[in-house]
């Protein structure tokens, strides 16, 4: 009996049906968990008050933490949110599901994208599971700060589609699709816009290769500077370009081999299948000659390392699909027949299929697994009783030095909620400040992670005078910090004003 021979449709919709399905559900799923929007966010929780306290015209300056930041972050997300609450959908609500859903959505605009790079169904369909079950690709863009995040990334993959169809075949259609992509980028998130521009660049060097095109491409970048001119042209007016400088400075620009290659190396897995077919692929795209989508990988690593990880997060997925599906075939018929094939018989080869679906099935896991952890990288229900006490117990202009044992400002998630929901100035808050601080805002980072490790009164005492920081009041995480740190505070000329259990809030 002859056995039944799959089509590409059928193994394309297939395997991109699985990528959907639970690629979603791994996405809905912490979210629909933690009823809280996860680790930060709190900064454009009161950036949406703010728009919508000004009848949604630009405000100057934010009211996040009273430190007059000037209002220069691209405001699309914001407006949304707005718009949202005046439906009647709690803030909250807006900055835990948002992000969830434009997450959830990168999935189908990764597979066009995917199939436009790699010019296959089956592959880009393939690639498209390889980015789905990657929690290192999405969990930051399921964060609270996934509003404008995610929602950047969105346009990202947008613009890039309809750009890189304008290059290959320039038609007025596509070009005001991908200008329109490119806009929307821009006023969505800072560092999305700019690998935005530097993607346009690669692939342009590569691709281009008439007049029309030339001028298509030209119509974008020019359109886009004329479709966001409202926003950084009232910025400009009100602030001049410093905050954009400023913002700018808060990347790594320098250039690291080094975090290149841990990079390639890095396993989002326990079991690292995607990190093995990656290098299977790596190899394959320089046999092939695939440098364009190697320069576009690779170069963010000697520009700004912020962004480099982005958008390797697309490249890798696709690297790996060539692995599977281009190189271990042909390694298996080269060992057979000592001859070279890179058809697309793959479909029809039993063992190879069954070996991807368990491969799929141990991601789908791993991605569940990693769902119910990243669901407590939020505020606990002591936090919110704290922040609500200190909001209703204390004066409007008190200064607060929070103290949680956390190594890193910028991931924890009270030092960033606590201005937004306490409603009071936290001098220990790092988010914001890449607005004001210029080059000094990693030196600032380094300080403020310093104080959150000291283990003693000596050294708190030792850094706030170093930083300058002035305050009223002390919170302390009881579950974090150690009773040298504690015991000196709760002795001396500190009076415990609140506890409970877990926080201790402290008047000077």
């Amino acid at each position: 009996m002859q056995r039944r021979q799959v089509g590409e449709f059928e193994w394309t919709g297939t395997i991109l049906g699985i990528a959907l399905l639970f690629g979603t559900f791994v996405r809905v799923l912490p979210a629909f968990l933690s009823g809280f929007p996860i680790n930060d966010g709190g900064m454009f929780l009161v950036m949406m008050r703010d728009l919508r306290d000004s009848g949604f015209a630009l405000p100057m300056y934010t009211t996040y933490n009273h430190l007059d930041i000037p209002y220069a972050y691209p405001p699309l997300g914001f407006y949304l949110g707005g718009v949202l609450e005046l439906s009647g959908i709690p803030s909250l609500w807006i900055l835990t599901w948002l992000p969830a859903i434009f997450t959830t959505l990168t999935i189908p605009l990764f597979y066009l994208l995917a199939k436009q790079l790699m010019g296959d169904r089956p592959r880009a369909a393939l690639a498209t599971t390889f980015f789905a079950f990657a929690p290192g690709n999405y969990v930051w863009l399921l964060m609270g700060g996934g509003l404008t995040r995610a929602l950047g990334t969105l346009f990202f993959l947008s613009a890039l589609i309809f750009t890189l169809r304008t290059f290959q075949t320039p038609s007025w259609r596509t070009t005001g699709l991908a200008l329109i992509s490119c806009s929307l980028v821009v006023l969505s998130h800072p560092q999305m816009a700019f690998l935005t521009a530097l993607s346009c660049a690669v692939f342009g060097v590569f691709l281009i290769r008439s007049r029309s095109a030339v001028l298509h491409a030209f119509v974008i970048g020019a359109g886009t500077l004329l479709l966001t001119s409202p926003w950084w042209g009232t910025v400009l007016a009100r602030h001049g370009v410093e905050p954009f400088l400023s913002a700018g400075q808060s990347g790594n620009l320098s250039a690291s081999l080094k975090a290149l290659w841990g990079n390639l190396l890095s396993l989002q897995t326990i079991l690292p299948f995607a990190t093995f077919f990656r290098w299977l692929g790596l190899g394959w795209a320089i046999y092939r000659r695939r440098f364009d989508l190697l320069v576009w990988g690779f170069l963010p690593y000697f520009i700004d390392q912020r962004s480099a990880s982005i958008v390797t997060s697309f490249l890798y997925p696709v690297l790996a699909a060539y692995g599977f599906l281009d190189v271990l075939p042909a390694f298996v018929d080269f060992l057979r027949t000592r001859k070279w094939n890179s058809n697309n018989d793959f479909m029809n080869r039993q063992l190879l299929s069954m070996s991807l679906l368990g491969i799929l099935f141990y991601l789908v896991i791993e991605c569940f697994v990693h769902a119910y952890v990243i669901r407590n990288a939020t505020l606990p229900p002591a936090s919110h009783e704290m922040t609500s006490w200190v909001r209703d117990n204390t004066p409007a202009d008190s200064r607060f030095l929070i103290l949680t044992g956390r190594p890193d400002a910028m991931t924890d998630p009270l030092q960033e909620w606590f201005p937004a929901l306490a409603g009071r100035h936290s001098a220990t808050t790092l988010q914001g400040l890449e607005w004001t601080l210029g080059g000094k805002f990693y030196s600032r980072w380094d300080e403020l992670s310093a104080l959150q490790s000291c283990r003693d009164m000596a050294c708190v005492d030792d850094m706030t005078t170093h930083l300058g920081i002035e305050y009223d009041y002390v919170i302390l995480d009881m579950s974090q910090t150690t009773s040298e740190l504690s015991a000196p505070f709760l002795e001396e000329e500190y009076v415990q004003v609140y506890g409970n259990g877990q926080y201790v809030v402290l008047k000077k």
